[in-house]
């Protein structure tokens, strides 16, 4: 049904200019549409007040557009970003600033924004069940770091309200370097026009927003002589090879993953053992993926049948799968298919991002779960909050649709220019995060993983870390319970937030 009316618009671009040239004297170029315009009036300004302990915390909210320029000045983006201040700060242009951004690619910032670091957070279930339908609430976050820091929320181009500009196309900014180039950009514009240049500077990113901070570190420090403090990770990605997308052939995965398998079956209560407790678990789960089990997958074909029986004993001891499954799936167990195996014998999957979560699954033969749910008990709360907030505590007026995930900006992501020749293989941005700390001594990394995450691994990314070469010094790696969003738990989204004041305080 789309097909007539592609082609009736390929006929008026085509055929309207010939018509028009034969009428009347050559149009200007047209106008970008009005909804591309920024509004030079599209700012948005609140004072506001909470209690943290025993005193009262005042603060303003400043919800406006940045806009980017080319170097002929010409208008190429407009970033539209919600930023936060202490009212009380003296010395105010010397007070600490966070620039925070999620990831995906194609993810807005509203899930740190509501669920960590903001002034606000969403009242949701702490032991994962499901939140139900609206009305959701919001509570004050005495946690919030902006009791340390100032805050700046970042929409990379194509979420949220920010979007391209004349000439420039959406998907003109969806890449490894377009995106970290926009974002380097917007941070410069932001800290020239708020007189934040010497401020002292973090960057806090989450899951792909490892990625983004670790290209942003050269072209900040380097390029754009901004001096950075420290960079925060929360469920970071950094190597590709250790995410468990592409298997075939890569053994790390399966070594690096299995802790959060383990972690997962014990919480819903499917191990053959008994345990101490969870830590028990996993530092035995840890010393044998990293030695035995990583050991037996590079024999590959040489491994003999009674070790490879030993180690199947051993796998279906740590992750509760079956060992008869384990041997047919040649001691390799991929984070999708544990997701619907491990509760099948229920008619259930679990999440992927968060594996505490689970649900009913209409298709119980299938070898992948039917969707995630994680991403189907949580996506509308915040969503739903977060337009609500953005009217009636933000004052912000605006009729456009806010983009929370942008799943066509995830499907056109450009590999970055040094890695697409034919041999370029996984893109691993841990080495551009260590040169950041050889070029400046002294930036410092945090670094935050939940045990119910299967996709970027508490062990996976501890694994990364403390290769890169980061002098441990300046290296501090945490694990909450949770998962990606490990802040959903709320022990842990205090715990976190504790953990990351502290660390931008030096202590």
């Amino acid at each position: 049904m789309r097909m007539p009316a592609l082609f009736l618009s390929l006929l008026i671009g085509v055929a309207a200019p010939q018509f028009a040239q034969e009428t009347k004297p050559p149009e200007k170029p047209a106008a970008p549409r009005p909804e591309e315009k920024p509004d030079p009036s599209a700012k948005f300004v609140r004072q506001h007040k909470m209690r943290i302990g025993n005193e009262d915390f005042a603060y303003t909210s400043t919800a406006e557009d940045i806009v980017l320029k080319d170097a002929d000045g010409k208008s190429t983006a407009t970033f539209f970003t919600i930023s936060y201040t202490r009212d009380s700060a003296s010395n105010s242009d010397m007070r600490p600033v966070t620039f925070v951004f999620n990831g995906g690619p194609g993810s807005a910032s509203v899930f740190l924004h509501f669920g960590l670091v903001g002034p606000k957070i969403i009242d949701i279930p702490s032991d994962a069940t499901d939140p139900g339908a609206p009305p959701y609430k919001l509570r004050d976050n005495p946690s919030t770091i902006l009791r340390a820091t100032d805050l700046v929320f970042v929409d990379p181009v194509g979420t949220g309200y920010s979007h391209a500009l004349g000439e420039k196309k959406n998907e003109d900014f969806w890449g490894y370097d377009e995106d970290a180039d926009s974002v380097a950009e917007f941070i410069r514009s932001f800290v020239t026009r708020h007189n934040r240049w010497n401020s002292p500077k973090y960057i806090l990113g989450e899951s792909y927003g490892g990625i983004r901070t670790s290209m942003l570190i050269p072209r900040l420090q380097n390029d754009l002589n901004i001096g950075l403090n420290g960079v925060i990770l929360i469920s970071p990605a950094l190597n590709m090879a250790t995410l468990p997308f592409i298997v075939a052939g890569n053994d790390q995965v399966f070594a690096t993953s299995l802790p959060a398998l383990a972690s997962t079956a014990y919480y819903h209560h499917k191990l053959p053992d008994q345990w101490k407790d969870l830590g028990t678990l996993l530092r035995e789960v840890e010393q044998f993926a990293g030695n035995e089990y990583l050991l037996a997958l590079f024999q590959g074909y040489d491994l003999d049948k009674a070790e490879k029986d030993r180690i199947a004993e051993r796998l279906h001891r740590y992750t509760g799968l079956s060992k008869d499954y384990i041997l047919r799936s040649d001691l390799r167990i991929t984070a999708f298919r544990f997701a619907k195996e491990l509760l099948r014998d229920q008619g259930k999957a679990v999440g992927l991002l968060d594996s505490r979560y689970a649900q009913s699954e209409l298709d119980n033969i299938a070898e992948f779960p039917n969707s995630d749910p994680f991403e189907a008990k949580t996506g509308p709360i915040y969503i739903s909050t977060f337009q609500a907030y953005l009217r009636n505590d933000l004052g912000v007026d605006l009729e456009k649709r806010y983009v929370p995930q942008n799943g066509q900006a995830n499907g056109r992501w450009k590999r970055p220019a040094n890695r697409r020749g034919a041999f370029a293989g996984f893109v691993d941005v841990t080495g551009a995060l260590a040169q950041g700390t050889k070029d400046n001594e002294a930036l410092r990394v945090f670094a935050a993983a939940g045990y119910n995450d299967l996709v970027t691994s508490y062990f996976a990314m501890r694994y990364m870390l403390e290769h890169s070469g980061i002098d441990p010094a300046r290296l501090t790696i945490k694990d909450y319970a949770g998962g990606h969003m490990m802040y959903l738990h709320r022990p842990s989204q205090e715990a976190l937030s504790n953990d990351i004041v502290k660390f931008i305080e030096g202590r």
